[in-house]
């Protein structure tokens, strides 16, 4: 099979596992930051607002295995892991600068290194507080962005 089918087939199965696995997490309060399959592992990134804990990531990979053994789309043997996004997470992402709103991070562009407040983004612009002023970037401009604990 060429390799754009199985890409294809693969980005098509992981969809199907995301929609009926953010049904399983929003009552719990979760949100799912990212999905991959790589050789075998099907990792799950989970957030909510107050940060995630050893409990949360134990019992959305409980949920998830009993579901996923429910609507069994996956051939063969897998394992899941769940994790949480990290303290220091890497932002790559219009989305990832959408859930992470109102929390520090570490900005670095061509210009030099911002530490404040990520303020949000207009799906263009990522706008970072540094308590004295509100600077704006592009996307495109910033080399690395991670969370600031």
């Amino acid at each position: 099979m060429p390799t754009f089918l199985f890409n294809m087939k693969e980005n098509e199965l992981l969809e199907k596992i995301q929609k009926e696995i953010e049904k399983e997490m929003a009552p719990l309060g979760l949100d799912l930051l990212d999905i991959s399959f790589v050789r075998g592992v099907l990792k799950l990134t989970i957030d909510k607002p107050e940060g995630v804990t050893l409990d949360d990531c134990v019992n959305v990979n409980r949920r998830v295995g009993l579901l996923l053994d429910a609507i069994d789309v996956i051939e063969g043997r897998y394992r899941l892991e769940v994790s949480s996004p990290g303290l220091t997470r890497r932002l790559t992402s219009i989305k990832d600068y959408e859930h992470f709103t109102g929390r520090k991070v570490k900005i670095h562009t061509e210009q030099g290194m911002i530490q404040g407040i990520l303020k949000g983004t207009d799906g263009i612009n990522i706008f970072i507080d540094t308590g004295k002023i509100v600077h704006e970037f592009l996307l495109k401009e910033i080399i690395k962005a991670n969370l600031d604990y």
